[in-house]
């Protein structure tokens, strides 16, 4: 059996300092069981690999080598992360995924010809504060540098909420979580088909068939059709031991039918993450009002 490290041990690994947006998560125990039910973790990880910095609201989906789905609630809810579990009632392939998860909505406001990105107001006695007490990261470590200042001829990105003109436009956005794994008890079966719907990721390569030096291919797909020349995101798992260990992977793009390849050198756990519509650097564009976040975990064995 491949094991995979306890949840106790992933919650307590080091913070990593990766300046990548957010990402959900889904976490099994094991990817490779035999025994009859499995436990996993779920949450939002900005320091990748799995350091859960956040939790978000979801139910998940279970579809069992059978094609058989039901929908199970976490066993426990916690701040940064949920738990739950599930039987392996029959051998085959399983696949979990997170259902009906939205991220918090962001609100934009159009000020003279660029969308902004709407923040909470600023608190009135934050001038008087002492820089270390405004700043709670600088406080609990002295040697830290004050983040850069953005060039004064610099467009901004944000206003607060009470700077916004009483006629300004406004726009909201939401963004839609979709986390997945898959566990195999006894030999592999096939995963189950996509449904066109949404962002999904259909597996042309079995996830739980993945060795080291070979490849896990995948073809994009946005409402079942494809989505090219999209970076995908990879990221190698580490443990408390392996505190250098080079975690960010080459990214990755999919072509013009939406195929992407990712490459494995090494053995271990794997983070696969996507984020559809790619963010832009123009926000004289109006913000899409539905996005989604997606990754896999995925193992892979000598």
């Amino acid at each position: 059996m491949r094991h995979l490290l306890g949840l106790a041990l992933l919650a307590a690994l080091p913070t990593l300092g990766f300046a990548h947006t957010a990402s959900p998560f889904l976490l099994p125990e094991v990817f490779d069981s035999k025994s009859d039910n499995v436990s996993f973790q779920s949450g939002i990880t900005v320091e990748k690999f799995f350091v859960a910095s956040r939790n978000f609201k979801t139910t998940y989906q279970v579809t069992a080598p059978d094609g058989k789905t039901e929908t199970i609630n976490p066993a426990a809810e916690l701040k940064k992360f949920s738990i739950g579990e599930f039987n392996l009632s029959t051998e085959g392939t399983y696949r979990i995924r997170t259902q009906d998860a939205a991220g918090m909505p962001s609100k934009y406001a159009l000020i003279d010809g660029r969308w902004l990105r709407v923040r909470a107001p600023r608190p009135a006695n934050m001038n008087a504060m002492p820089p270390q007490a405004a700043n709670p990261e600088k406080r609990d470590n002295p040697e830290q540098k004050a983040p850069q200042q953005a060039p004064a001829n610099q467009p901004p990105r944000f206003i607060a909420e009470d700077q916004i003109p009483a006629n300004a436009k406004t726009a909201q956005t939401i963004n839609t979580y979709i986390a997945e794994s898959f566990v195999t008890k006894g030999k592999p079966s096939p995963v189950p088909a996509v449904t066109n719907k949404g962002f999904e990721f259909k597996f042309l390569t079995h996830p739980n068939e993945l060795y080291a030096g070979e490849s896990l291919k995948a073809q994009v797909l946005l409402d079942g059709k494809p989505v090219p020349n999209l970076e995908v995101d990879v990221f190698k798992g580490a443990d408390s031991y392996q505190p250098n260990a080079k975690r960010e992977q080459p990214h990755v793009k999919t072509n013009a039918k939406g195929e992407v390849e990712v490459k494995f050198n090494e053995a271990g756990i794997y983070l696969i993450t996507a984020t559809y519509p790619e963010a832009g650097n123009d926000n004289t564009k109006p913000p899409v009002a539905q996005s989604y976040t997606y990754s896999v975990t995925v193992e892979v064995t000598e």
